[in-house]
Order: C-alpha cells, then structure tokens, then sequence
C-alpha cells in the first residue's frame, strides 16, 4: 500500500510498521492522514497475517497533534465547517477521535516507539496504543487547554486516569504542561523507557515476543482488556474471560503449548 502522509512497511514477517511520515510538520496531522489511517486499519482488521504493530514518528518527533495549517481546514469550504458545532462535530471532531476507536478495534496488538514529542492528537494516539515504549527524548504534552478547548480530547479523559490514577490526570490534562521520558514511566503513562538509540529494536523485540503467543490468544487479551475497562462489575469481566478462555482451550495452540511446557518439567 502506497500512502503520501504515512509509511507502512513489514519489519519482520508479521509485524506491521507504521510510520506517520511528515518530518517537516513534525508529523502533525491532517484530514489526509487520517483517511490513511483509516484505509490502513480497515485493510488490517481482517488481515490475519499481520499480528502485531508497531507505530512510531519519522524524523525528530513521534506526532504534535493536529496540524492547524492543514489545507483541508483553512480553504473557504474548510473555515465554513468551524461555522457551527453540529458541522465541526460530524466533519472534523469525529473525524479525528474515531482513529482512536479505530486504533482500539483493530485486532492487532499496538506498539508506539514515541521517539520525541507527542503532543494534542499525537498524545491521545500514544495513550490509546497497547504498549507503550519511549526514549529519553519522550515529550507528552495534552495541549488542548493550551489553545482554548477542553482537556478531555480523542480518549485522554478515557485512558489517563486509568493509568495514572484521577488527581495526577487531573493536573496534566487542566494545566496542558509536558510530562517528560522519566516522570511518564515513574508515573506509569508509559510501559518502558529505553535508550534512544535501542527504541525501534526494542519494539522489534516487543512484537517477537508477542508473536510467540496464539493469533486468537493474543487478540482476545486485547478485546478483553478494552472491553473490561468498562465492565460493570467483577462478574461480566469473568463471564467474557470465562469465554475467552474456554475458546481458546479447544483450539490445538493450547494443547500444544501445554505439551511443550510439560516436556520442560
């Protein structure tokens, strides 16, 4: 697949990159990207070849948001949209937060190598991946108050608090300041912080791991995961991994992996 604001490429066989590819604008996004992205996830949704993926920033930053000098927004027909809530939620706002229900949706698990600032959309990106590798270089900013809108944008008022708890999520999202490398794996935005120059191998090294496990294993850990976020109570997150795993229990990956682990008793 060829794209003009994104690069996907196969980095090892069943490890899917993808590259958001505008250096110049510190790979801001724009309406273009977006329908690349979406192009991309809705190809990958059914591709069972592709098991893992890895998302992460060209040149010296992994994405700053929303890019305000998109030409898709600033033309005649663009300004007109901003004209009303109802025409800027369903042709921009909505626009934008569903690549985060897209990213969550596809079956694939994610890995994003932040390597350098990541700030408004870009931010919500990183926070809505699966695993999440950065280097010292790591810049998290949720920049939206920063510019007169709400804190709460494309799923940060969703993930956040979850990882690092209401007050500390609070504080990031209403004073917009940056959460750098270190603060975001000491207060567990992050999953691992690694050397700059180590960070694509170890998300390499990630997505061999993860390619170890089960394809059905591996992508209802995910669906379980998202779906359990929100379960009501303890008995429908069981009664879902009750499912999960009484599928997965009749497959053969099972019953050979058992074999294998008995063997090294």
């Amino acid at each position: 697949m060829k794209f003009k604001t994104i690069e996907y490429d196969e980095v090892l066989k069943g490890v899917g990159r993808i590259t958001l590819n505008r250096p110049e604008r510190l790979n801001a996004i724009n309406m273009e990207m977006l329908g690349e992205l979406y192009e991309l996830f809705k190809e990958l949704q059914d591709n069972h070849e592709t098991r893992v993926l890895i998302l992460t920033g060209a040149g010296r930053g992994f994405c700053s948001g929303a890019d305000i000098k998109d030409d898709a927004l600033n033309s005649e027909k663009g300004i007109d949209l901003f004209a009303s809530a109802g025409k800027h939620l369903e042709k921009v706002q909505r626009i934008y937060s569903r690549i985060i229900i897209a990213m969550r949706r596809v079956p694939q698990p994610i890995i994003a190598a932040v390597n350098g600032a990541s700030a408004g959309g870009g931010f919500s990106m990183a926070l809505a991946s699966d695993i999440i590798l950065a280097n010292s270089k790591a810049a998290f900013t949720a920049s939206f108050v920063n510019i007169g809108l709400s804190g709460g944008e494309l799923g940060t008022s969703y993930f956040l608090p979850k990882m690092v708890g209401s007050a500390k999520a609070s504080e990031i999202l209403m004073t917009g300041r940056t959460v750098y490398a270190e603060e975001a794996e000491r207060i567990g935005m992050v999953s691992r912080l690694v050397d700059d120059d180590k960070l694509m191998e170890t998300a390499v090294q990630t997505a061999e791991i993860l390619l170890g496990k089960s394809l059905l294993g591996l992508k209802f850990t995910k669906e379980a995961i998202r779906l359990n976020l929100t379960a009501p109570n303890i008995e429908a997150a069981i009664e879902l991994e009750d499912r999960n795993q009484s599928i997965c229990c009749s497959l053969p990956d099972f019953f050979e992996a058992v074999t294998a682990f008995a063997k090294k008793g």
